[in-house]
Order: C-alpha cells, then structure tokens, then sequence
C-alpha cells in the first residue's frame, strides 16, 4: 500500500507503511505517545480538540464530534486515539510540540481510518507568532482500518520555516473514524546563547558594562535541544583570542565555551561581538548554522589615578635619598599631560611631599621648577623609590597610569647644591 505526504503547496511525496508489527519507538519530543494518559471525558491528556461545529441535526451519536480512547486498535500499551465526525465536516486534535528554529523534525505515527478516501490525515503544522498556519506537512491516513489494524507512517524529515514560532501534531478528519497510536517525533536541533560577564556582580547576560582598560569576559553554550546526538560542532569566535577544537553533544546535553578579549578602549563601546557554529552533523544530514551575540558598553575609566610625591636636598649628590637627608619645601611641580599641555600645578609641602589625584587614565609627564641654588642630582641611581627622577631641566620621563597601575608615588627629585666653582688662576708674576 502506497502512503502520499501532501505538502501545503499541494505537492504528493511517496512514503513508505511498515508491515504490522511491534512499534520500533514511540516518543521522542511528544507527550503522552501512546495515548495511555487520559481525562476524565475519556480524550488523551495534552491534546486541543476542535469539533466540527455546527453539528447537522440528526446526526446519529456515532457521528457526533468526539475525541476519545479505547482499547481497539492499540498498538503498543492498552489505548489507541480515535476522533469521530459527521460525514463532510472535519474535527481536528491538535498536541503542542518543542519547537526549535531550525530544527530537523521527522514524525512517525501509527494510522487507519474507516474512510480512507475523504482524505484523514496526521502530522505537523508549524506557526508563526502570531497563531497562523504558515506550512502544513501531513500524510493521508489511507489505510481502511476495518480490517482491525493500524500501520505505521513514516514522514520525510522536514525543517521548521523560518517564520515559524511553534509546532504541533495534528490529527483530522471529515468523515467516520481515524484512529492514530504511538506518535514518534524525533528532533535533530541545537540552540547556541552568547552571553558576557558583568564585572560588577559577576552574572553573565547578553549585555554587559566593562571599564576602559580591563577584560571582557564571554561564554557561549551550545545544547542540543533534540532527540539525536550531534557531531562536527564548531563555534568561531573572531573577537576572544584563541579557538575552539569541534566536539560533539549527546542529546540534551549542553557545552560552555569561555574566552576574552583584553585591553578594551573606549572605542571597543557598543562593540556587538558574535560567535558562529557551523558544521552541526546529525544522523541523516547537517543542521544551518546559527550565531549569537553579546553586546558590551565601555565606560572611561574613573578619574583615580594619583601621582607624586618627593623633592629632597641630596646633601652629598649621589642620587640616592639618605635617611638624614630632608625634603625640600615650596618647590613648584607642574603635571603635564601626553601632548605637554599643563594638567595643574602644586608645591611640596614641608616635608618636600607633592601629589596629584583625581587623574583620568593616561600618560603624564612631571616637571620640577629647580629652585635657585640648586641643580638637579644624578638620575636613576637607585631602586624607583629612592631614586631621582628628573632630567637636568627638572622634568621626568612621562609615565602611563591606568589599568592595575592607577598610582605612582615614586615620581621624585634630588636637589642637590652645586659645587663651587673652581679659583681664579693665579696672576703671573712680572706680568
């Protein structure tokens, strides 16, 4: 016996009927397969019916629109599903299924009717967000079930449209009985979520707020959503340094991936960063690639930063601050910044200490008003916080703060006093 899958375009694909015999499967993504689960009023649990309405007067009580189980026809467990409905009149059961964009469906059900040639049928309608039907796959249930017997309707894997929201398995007829048990949809899908971390509170979303100078941090998971196990799993991400090696998922299982991006500027704001996996095999064919995105705003680093601090007298000029050596007081210090325009100004206190705070991240350059009397004592003749920072004009090498290094308190200079000039020659005797 030949079956026809009638497509919502009209178009017939052939399908096979199983001999009868012992259901290989019922299950997969669907509730309640087999039927066994039922109300009170005797319909299989999960299922919506719409009766045909209105109902011609006279219609005799087994004709009457009615969704129910019973014992006859069972394929596997103890129930079978049945709608009954006047002749020329369809009533239709319907069970929500998981939906999943992009997914592989590929139904299987177990089927007759007692009027085969009015065209009852099964299978998955899928809709948009709105409720509407936007593709219809179903197999005419074209087996005469008088004979006491179902079979079994194998139906082409098909992909849910893109503008599909959700699915359901339906059943319907407009004449007499169709009869339907174990209901096998088997589900080859994935879904893929790009999330990054909240550097504040540690939570991982799809926005984030980092600031200037520190790391981004990202995680993309990949589940399999299906009933199948997926191979060949690649996630490419051109933004994280690094790259994934392809693995595989067991159904319903789920892999974290996790990468960063370091050194975020300004510039990186609104930066939308999107990982893509490709390459998704299952048993039967390749899933679509799918992609998803994190998106982050940068923020300008707060103005902390702070820089000083010591003007000393370097008694005995070697560039090095000696215990007994003291601070310099009054001396003005000017902070310039990266193009050398003046940033503000300061003097040393009486102690010879300096500083300025409240700086913005970025490079800085310190110049000493070398008091009259003095010169500027040797350079770099120590460890950074006993040493003399200064060129002979007073102003230092510029320094960068930002980042994990918003503080130098090692920008210093000795001032030491210059040593006298050396004697006037002697006149020449019997010049």
């Amino acid at each position: 016996m030949a079956l026809a899958v009638v497509t919502a375009s009209g178009a017939v694909v052939p399908a096979a009927a199983a001999a009868v015999g012992p259901p290989p499967a019922c299950g997969g993504i669907v509730a309640n397969p087999s039927v066994e689960e039922t109300a009170r009023n005797g319909a299989p649990d999960g299922y919506v019916f719409t009766p045909a309405a209105p109902v011609p007067p006279g219609t005799p009580p087994a004709k009457v629109p009615r969704l129910v189980t019973e014992q006859a026809f069972a394929v596997d467990g103890k129930r079978a599903a049945v709608i009954q409905t006047p002749d020329g009149r369809a009533s239709t059961a319907s069970e929500n299924g998981k939906f999943v964009p992009g997914g592989v469906y590929t139904l299987s059900v177990w089927t007759g009717s007692y009027a085969p040639d009015a065209g009852p049928a099964t299978g998955l309608r899928f809709y948009d967000v709105n409720g509407a039907q936007v593709q219809e796959n179903k197999l005419v249930a074209d087996h005469d079930a008088r004979d006491g017997r179902l079979v079994e309707q194998d139906f082409p894997p098909v992909t849910a449209p893109a503008k599909a929201a959700s699915v359901k398995f339906f059943a319907t007829t407009s004449a007499e009985r169709l009869h339907w048990d174990c209901v096998d949809l088997q589900l080859a899908a994935y879904t893929v979520k790009k999330e990054v971390q909240n550097p504040a509170t540690g939570a991982w979303g799809p926005f984030a707020t980092v600031t200037a100078g520190e790391t981004a941090h990202y995680r993309v998971t990949v589940t399999n959503e299906g009933t199948q196990e997926l191979t060949g799993i690649t996630v490419r991400d051109p933004w994280c340094t690094g790259s994934f090696e392809p693995f595989a998922l067991a159904a319903g299982a789920n892999r974290q991936l996790t990468c960063d991006h370091p050194n975020l500027t300004v510039s990186d704001n609104g930066h939308v960063n999107t990982a893509k996996v490709t390459g998704v095999h299952y048993d039967g064919g390749t899933l679509g690639d799918k992609t998803a995105s994190a998106t982050i705003t940068v923020q300008p680093p707060p103005a902390i930063a702070k820089i000083g601090d010591f003007a000393w007298a370097d008694r005995d000029g070697d560039g090095v601050q000696d215990p007994d050596e003291p601070g310099v007081a009054g001396v003005k210090v000017t902070l310039k910044d990266g193009a050398g325009g003046t940033v503000g100004t300061t003097t040393t206190d009486d102690k010879g200490k300096y500083g300025f705070d409240k700086l913005k991240d970025g490079t800085y350059q310190v110049c000493f008003a070398v008091p009259p009397g003095f010169v500027v004592t040797r350079k770099d003749a120590a460890p950074d916080d006993r040493d003399s920072d200064a060129d002979p004009d007073g102003c230092t090498t510029p320094r960068t703060l930002g980042g994990k290094a918003r503080e130098d308190f090692t920008v210093d200079v000795g001032l030491a006093t210059p040593p006298p000039p050396p004697p006037a020659p002697s006149p020449t005797v019997g010049a």
